[in-house]
């Protein structure tokens, strides 16, 4: 199956739509030859999945039984969001989660830093990369669906992997979208799986959660990008800049009109004018 394949799918339960997406785009074939999976969480602050902030504990959960059922074996969650992360995971549902299957929690902000020189640069030549990200074979970015305050516009599969950086090492990519053309090419994600059954419009801190009840998931992360941006309402020719950039420099593709989608119902169909709103931060 090609990458620009995109799984698009309505639905409430987050697990079982996981589990259906990833079915879906034929992630089996991916994960048939890894042998640690590390899935990237987004929990920028302590706030619910059904508040448009966090992605949902049981889409997580819907993963990891689709990754169990493939035979892969050593599965870790991770995340460096801007918070105490290791809190967030009990208040948010993931010591459930990881307790239920058996794997790992790995709170990025407590790992040692890897400086890493980028092989081609263009915006950013060094990036320093949590030490415990090198053991894993395979990642998967599983953010949720919301609006970006700033140049980003919005923070999807390819932003979420800055979560991966050490903490205090995360200014220079988070204050420039171009840089997703140099972090790409150390973590691109193997997959891509976006909880979209509550989106975050206005704000990616203080989002106003929007019900859409669908998942969004693919093998190429600027395609399932694309796609989550369309259905918050960007169009074609307004389509966030780190987004395009990345297709220009061959990392995937942003063309709609050349993203096939699967299941049974359209962008168009679904789509809402998220609210965007400007401010600032850094973390």
């Amino acid at each position: 199956m090609e990458d620009s394949v995109v799984a698009l799918l309505r639905g409430t339960d987050n697990k079982e739509l996981a589990y259906r997406a990833l079915s879906a785009i034929g992630a089996g074939d991916v994960v048939a030859s890894k042998k640690r999976v590390l899935i990237k969480v987004n929990i920028t602050i302590i706030r619910t999945a059904n508040e448009g902030v966090t992605t949902d504990p049981r889409m997580i959960e819907g993963t990891i039984e689709f990754l169990k059922d493939q035979g892969v074996k050593d599965i870790a969650i991770a995340e460096g969001g801007g918070c105490d992360v290791t809190q967030a995971f009990g208040e948010l549902g993931y010591n459930e989660v990881a307790k239920r299957q058996n794997v790992r929690l790995i709170d990025i902000n407590r790992e040692e830093g890897v400086p890493t020189k980028v092989p081609n640069p263009h915006f950013i030549p060094e990036f320093w990369i949590a030490k415990s990200v090198f053991d894993y074979d395979c990642i998967i970015s599983a953010p949720k669906l919301k609006i970006h305050a700033l140049e980003w516009q919005v923070t999807l599969a390819m932003k979420n992997l800055m979560g991966l950086l050490a903490r205090g090492k995360r200014r220079s990519i988070h204050s420039e979208d171009r840089g997703i053309v140099d972090i790409l090419q150390l973590l691109k994600p193997d997959l891509s799986i976006i909880d979209s059954v509550i989106g975050g419009e206005e704000h990616e801190l203080s989002s106003k959660p929007v019900r859409m009840d669908l998942i969004i998931a693919g093998k190429d992360c600027v395609a399932t990008d694309a796609v989550g941006a369309a259905v918050m309402g960007f169009y074609q020719d307004g389509m966030p800049r780190h987004i395009k950039i990345a297709q220009e420099m061959g990392f995937g593709i942003c063309d709609l009109s050349k993203i096939r989608l699967l299941g049974d119902i359209t962008i168009n169909e679904v789509k809402k004018d998220f609210k965007r709103k400007g401010s600032y931060w850094h973390w």
